[in-house]
């Protein structure tokens, strides 16, 4: 365990995971969550976020998307040996990543394409069942020039386990979709066309790029498709896009 922890750091981490907690926004709970666990965990990135056993992964961020982990979200997450290994069990499970690296790693896909230029050099990540279907996920990251992970940090983490599995449980009720099938017929086209490029992991600065306009016009899009259609964030909407809670409204 870590000897040469301040009171500053355990104080950051105990509000952050209490105002995680209690949060009522997917974004929020990342945010309170990762400012404490960065300093517990002296990391330059810790990311939550959700995996669905229909092949799916949801990484929440505080602020928009990285370009790195939208990729993951997008395409690579199924090359990640921490994803296959809770695609492949039912146990949860919180290992550094020299435990799954078998001597291939480094001549890996995944890490030709995605890990090494990303910057990372070593995580630790956690994965935490909630039911048949879906897990939540915890990821400490440290950059290239850091010193990897050792013993210390990792029973830190496993110390911090309970605590963190119940902000990711709070996180998976937020996150779930509602019975009530979400209407697109009240959205202009271009709110569909916005409100599609969002479901697709799009932020305001891509979505501006995409369609040639502001990122101010596209927040304020945003804004009315939100209002419009009762929800919050847009990992509620993409919850409804996944769980196939949207109305045929929505298609071009």
């Amino acid at each position: 365990m870590q000897a040469n922890l301040t009171f500053e750091q355990l104080q950051r981490w105990s509000s952050g995971i209490t105002a995680a907690v209690s949060a009522t926004l997917p974004e929020e709970i990342s945010a309170h969550f990762t400012a404490g666990a960065r300093g517990l965990i002296a990391s330059d990135q810790v990311y939550i976020g959700l995996y669905l056993r229909d092949g799916s992964s949801m990484t929440i961020y505080e602020r928009d998307p990285d370009r790195w982990n939208h990729n993951y979200d997008t395409r690579k997450y199924h090359e990640d040996p921490f994803f296959r290994r809770f695609a492949g069990s039912r146990q949860d499970f919180l290992l550094p990543l020299s435990a799954l690296d078998k001597g291939d790693f480094h001549t890996s896909a995944y890490y030709r394409d995605f890990y090494q230029p990303s910057g990372s050099f070593d995580e630790i990540t956690g994965v935490f069942n909630f039911d048949r279907n879906a897990a939540g996920f915890v990821t400490y990251l440290r950059q290239r020039g850091a010193r990897p992970f050792g013993p210390d940090d990792i029973a830190m983490a496993e110390a911090t386990a309970e605590a963190t599995r119940r902000v990711l449980e709070r996180l998976w009720r937020q996150w779930r979709p509602g019975e009530t099938t979400l209407s697109f017929a009240d959205l202009s086209a271009r709110e569909r066309q916005i409100a599609l490029l969002l479901i697709d992991g799009g932020c305001a600065k891509s979505i501006s790029r995409d369609l040639a306009i502001s990122p101010g016009t596209v927040r304020n899009h945003i804004k009315t498709v939100y209002r419009k259609l009762g929800i919050h964030s847009q990992v509620e909407l993409m919850a409804a896009a996944r769980s196939g809670d949207l109305s045929a409204a929505l298609l071009p």
